[in-house]
Order: structure tokens, then sequence, then C-alpha cells
């Protein structure tokens, strides 16, 4: 069992760091230098903040309250990126590869539906890879997975949904920094880009605003990471939109001044960008969209 990265193969990763390829003179950094400060992206943009970018040997920490869409959303992203020609696997410990699937076929298609299978899988089989195991797993088999997906199956993304299935301890700080911190050395040495799921605090009531503060547990959760990411439900709009309906009112609030969710990038540490993106919600494809007219990426209009 694979105890941590630096165990993963330390011969090798010794032969590595001495060799004479690992030092350079300045000159040698030159073109990716000028890449960096001409402000050329480099990894995969994010289709919903193309500021953000999703770069090879990063970690990026999503959050949010239960309930609020960090698996649904993260769904939406494993495709994205199939689509941009990436590879991407999936650790779901709360949920069977069939229902993740299930869900994924929704969102594609924009309804609940089994007629859309044939064509989701044949444009996404060989392109996303789930690891089949739900419940509580240890940190070192968590670790485990990550070679196998990259090695094996060419995986260049890996979704970890979550953190609290690995490390169960809410105050279990220093497994959380240990865990974390052993990520970070995985995608950096296999380079690929994790994506590990993370519950918020509970704050007074699921109003109030969430920030990079939020996160359970050690706060070297987010001062280790790359990039964080925080989604969180308007209830404030959701509440008053209920009441418009039962006391058969208009609703107020103009739809396309408030969004139906609200995502934060509260973290990028290899990129100039941070700020909100505003998220409206289309149930029938349970899908996360840029507008108020709640079109789907893949082009589904709400009914």
């Amino acid at each position: 069992m694979i105890a941590n990265a630096q165990e993963f193969d330390l011969q090798a990763e010794f032969e590595a760091m001495t060799s004479i390829n690992r030092f350079h003179w300045l000159s040698d950094y030159e073109d990716v230098v000028e890449t960096i400060l001409s402000g050329k992206v480099s990894g995969i943009p994010f289709v919903f903040a193309p500021k953000l970018a999703f770069r090879a040997g990063e970690v990026t920490v999503w959050g949010g309250m239960s309930g609020h869409g960090k698996s649904l959303i993260t769904g939406q992203v494993a495709m994205q990126l199939a689509l941009a020609g990436e590879r991407v696997g999936i650790s779901s410990f709360e949920m069977s590869g069939a229902r993740t699937i299930a869900r994924m076929v929704r969102q594609h298609f924009g309804e609940k539906s089994a007629k859309g299978i044939p064509a989701f899988l044949k444009t996404f089989n060989r392109k996303i890879c789930l690891l089949e195991h739900q419940g509580i797993i240890s940190p070192e088999a968590a670790l485990g997975t990550l070679p196998v997906y990259a090695r094996s199956f060419g995986c260049t993304h890996v979704i970890i949904d979550n953190l609290m299935k690995v490390v169960a301890g809410d105050d279990d700080y220093n497994a959380q920094k240990n865990f974390v911190q052993q990520l970070c050395d995985f995608a950096r040495q296999l380079n690929i880009h994790i994506h590990l799921i993370h519950h918020v605090r509970k704050g007074k009531d699921e109003n109030e605003e969430i920030s990079k503060f939020s996160f359970k547990g050690s706060s070297s959760i987010v001062d280790q990471v790359d990039n964080a990411i925080l989604i969180q439900r308007n209830r404030k709009k959701e509440k008053q939109r209920a009441e418009a309906i039962q006391k058969r009112e208009s609703f107020l609030v103009k739809d396309a001044d408030e969004g139906d969710s609200i995502m934060r990038i509260v973290k990028q540490r290899n990129g100039d960008w941070e700020g909100e993106v505003l998220l409206w919600f289309n149930p029938q494809a349970t899908t996360f969209c840029l507008g108020p007219e709640r079109v789907t990426p893949w082009k589904v209009e709400a009914k």
C-alpha cells in the first residue's frame, strides 16, 4: 500500500532530483517566463470562469454547504474537461458509478431519460473513468488510486468526492494536512490536476456568505492547494420565489439581477484573477448555467 508520494518511487525520485537535467541557467526559462508575463493561459480554462485555469501538477479544492451543488458542478466540469480532450477519473465515495453516470446523462441531455445513454457513451466512454467504492477509505488507499488513474487509464484530472470520506474527523487537523500535502505531491509527480471536494463549516444559516475561511478542519487545506472554489445557493431568492408563488404574487426580484447560485473563486495561486460568478440552475437538467435563460453548456433550454 502506498503511504505517501515520497515512498511511491523513492529511488526514481532521488535519481530525478540529483540529475543534471534538474538544474538550469536563467536563460532556460525564457519562453516559460514570457508566457507567464504576457498573460497567456496555461492549462484548461474553466468554462464558467475562463480567467481560472486547471493546470497540470495542481490541486483545486471545491467547497460548499451540504446540498449546494458541489458534486453536481464537478460532474459538469468532468464532462467539459473530457470534451476539451482531457481524460477524467472520478472517485465518488458517496454515490455508485451507475448513479454518477445517470446524473451526468441527465445533465448532458437536459432530462431524466434513458434514451440518451447510447449517445452519451459514444461521446464519453474511455474519456471518463470511475472508481467503484462507496464509504470510508483510508488516505493510503485513496492516494494509491492516483497512479492507477494516471498510468493505467491515462487520466489527466482526478476528482475526489470527498475529503470527509478519507479523513473522517473534522478536528483531525494533522491527518487533513498530511493528506492534502500528499495530494499536492502526487499532482506534481504524476503531472495531473486533482479536484478535491470538501465541506464548509455550518454558519448561523444557509444565507451566511461563505469564504475561504469557511472550509471545515485545518486551515492548511486552503494554504496548500493551488485553487479554491466555493459554490453557494441563493436561498434568499429561493424563499422569495416560493413565497410569491404561494401568495400568487409577482416575484419582485429580477431573475437576471441575482443568480440562483454564487460561485466564488477565492484562491488561484498561479493566476491573477479571483472573483464571483453568478450561476442559474436548470432544474430539469440539474445543471448550472451562465445566464437567466438557463441554457445548459450543452445547449439544452429550460422547460
